[in-house]
Order: structure tokens, then sequence, then C-alpha cells
């Protein structure tokens, strides 16, 4: 054992508890993996893998998953986002989306983005479809602004009614 005198004794065991400590943290650093904790940890890492390979099949189909989610509300960095123009910013918040089909894959193209099946659902992109998509968007727009106008009475008329 140590030869300590009373005085200096807390500080010596510290000081002799630290080196132990050390000394043996070395070792364990110099320890080699066994073949086994090694195995488990690439089968860890393929499992992962797996994992988030079926994940993004999941989104593919349609399933809305938390990293899904994460990634479409995240937008660009604000230096880069006050560069944007509008439209830009609406083909960026369009691309974050999971799908490759239709008015996604025709913006993800337009920005050079690569698509796991390129030719997949753009024949509505297509001239002799023009027509039938000119129509729907203002079908849609003639909704939303009905839904808008209809949303301004109602608001109005909340404060017109006052407290």
């Amino acid at each position: 054992m140590l030869n300590i005198n009373h005085t200096a004794e807390p500080l010596k065991l510290c000081l002799h508890e630290i080196t132990q400590k050390e000394r043996e943290e070395r070792e364990r650093a110099n320890t080699p993996f066994s073949s086994k904790m090694v195995e488990a940890i690439f089968e860890a890492r393929r499992e992962k893998i797996r994992n988030k390979t079926r994940e993004k099949e999941r989104e593919r189909v349609g399933e809305l998953t938390r990293n899904a989610i994460r990634r479409e509300r995240k937008g660009p960095p604000a230096h880069i986002l006050a560069t944007m123009s509008p439209e830009r910013r609406q083909m960026d918040r369009v691309t974050r989306s999971a799908s490759e089909v239709g008015y996604v894959a025709l913006v993800k193209r337009k920005l050079g983005r690569k698509l796991r099946d390129p030719e997949a659902g753009l024949e509505l992109g297509e001239k002799k479809h023009r027509l039938m998509l000119d129509k729907a968007r203002q079908m849609i727009q003639e909704e939303n602004k009905k839904r808008k106008e209809e949303e301004e009475i109602s608001i109005q008329a909340e404060e017109q009614r006052g407290p």
C-alpha cells in the first residue's frame, strides 16, 4: 500500500485513484474486439441500412413517417432562402416530398434531381394532356378563391359580433 501522511492523504488517494483509472482505461482501449462483437456490429449496420431502405419504400407508397414529415418541414438555410424567389421557394418545398410522380416529378426533373424511374408518372405533363391540366388547375383555383372568400366573410362576422 501507499505510505501516506495524514495531511496529504486525501489528495494522494485521489491522485492514486485517477492514475489507476487511467491505466485501466488504456488497457481497455488497447484490448482488441472479439470477432463475435465485430460481427454483431457489422450486422447491426446492415440491419440499419435495411430498415432505412424499408422506410424509404414505405414513404414512396405514401406512408407518412417521422423522417418524411421532418424532411418536408425543413427548408433551405436562411442565407439561401433570403436569395430565393417565391417560385423557387415553392419548387424547393415540392421537391422535399417523397413522391416521384406527377407534378412533383416534373419539378424535381426541372431542378435536375435524380429520380429512381425517370419515366414513371410523367404522362400528365405531356402536351396532349395540357388542356385537362389547365381545366383542373382552374377548378382548383376557383375552389381556393371561394374558400378564401368564405373564410374572410366568417372572420368579418366574428369581428362584428365582438368579444
